[in-house]
């Protein structure tokens, strides 16, 4: 079998750079691309120079290990701890992606450096739909990170108001010190108000009630004020309950859609 070394450069490049990227968003370790890059190409030249010129395959193991620790080194920024970590990483990833090539090849030929595969998809097609889904990986794993730590700051509470009570999903905003004549505000959007109170939005926008200004994550807005008769925040397995407690409405949807209204750290 013929193999081009212009080929057999630029797939390992492509296949030096996916288990790269697959290290650094497993880690987030200090790098850039530049970085990611050159590790890639210089991790390459380690292939070609041992496929041309040594066979000996404890030699080539030792080649291989000292290959992954320059990539890592100039791939990223990283403690000793972080460095072994990628290191493991790196072995890992290398075996899982050599894995999945190996089946969707159909046939294997067997060199002094390792396993040249041919397949009916082309390999560099391969590894770069492997690093595009790094990247999407990524933004992914960006976005569940942010609804974790939002989620962890919702709430579920209940509020009565005469012989009607309503469940909503409350987020606790740090910057809400909202308060009335000392006491806190719970600050709820517009369509939990009226199906509180089964009033319209002629209604609301006519009555004379107080008004308060707020400046929350929702924005600065002058807000109508009602006092309800309870409130009950359920943190954990506890219930705190507040009799007569004010509430101001936001008339705009709140961005988030997991929830309903804006807690304050003085309710906790």
């Amino acid at each position: 079998m013929t193999i081009y070394i212009e080929s057999f450069l630029l797939q390992n490049v492509l296949i030096n750079f996916c288990l790269l990227r697959l290290v650094f968003v497993s880690l987030k370790s200090k790098t850039n691309l530049f970085r990611l890059i050159c590790a890639s190409i210089i991790g390459a030249g380690f292939s070609v120079i041992s496929a041309i010129f040594l066979s000996n395959q404890i030699i080539l193991n030792i080649l291989k290990f000292c290959c992954a620790i320059v990539i890592l080194l100039i791939a990223f920024k990283q403690t000793k701890k972080q460095f072994i970590i990628s290191l493991i990483l790196l072995f890992l990833y290398t075996y899982a992606l050599g894995g999945a090539m190996m089946n969707l090849t159909s046939t294997n030929y067997y060199t002094s450096f390792g396993v040249v595969s041919t397949s009916k998809f082309s390999l560099e097609l391969i590894t770069v739909i492997a690093i595009a889904i790094t990247y999407l990986y990524e933004l992914i794993a960006k976005h569940i990170s942010i609804k974790l730590k939002t989620n962890n700051l919702i709430y579920p509470i209940t509020l009565y108001a005469k012989n009607k009570k309503i469940n909503l999903q409350a987020y606790l905003d740090t910057g809400n010190l909202l308060n009335y004549n000392g006491a806190p505000v719970i600050i709820i959007d517009i369509q939990s108000y009226l199906k509180l109170f089964d009033k319209n939005l002629i209604d609301y926008y006519l009555s004379k009630d107080d008004e308060i200004i707020a400046n929350t994550v929702n924005g600065s807005d002058n807000l109508k004020l009602f006092k309800i008769d309870k409130i009950e925040i359920r943190v954990n397995k506890e219930r705190k309950t507040f009799l007569n407690h004010y509430i101001a409405v936001s008339p705009n949807k709140f961005k988030n859609s997991n929830y309903q209204a804006l807690l304050s750290p003085l309710n906790l």
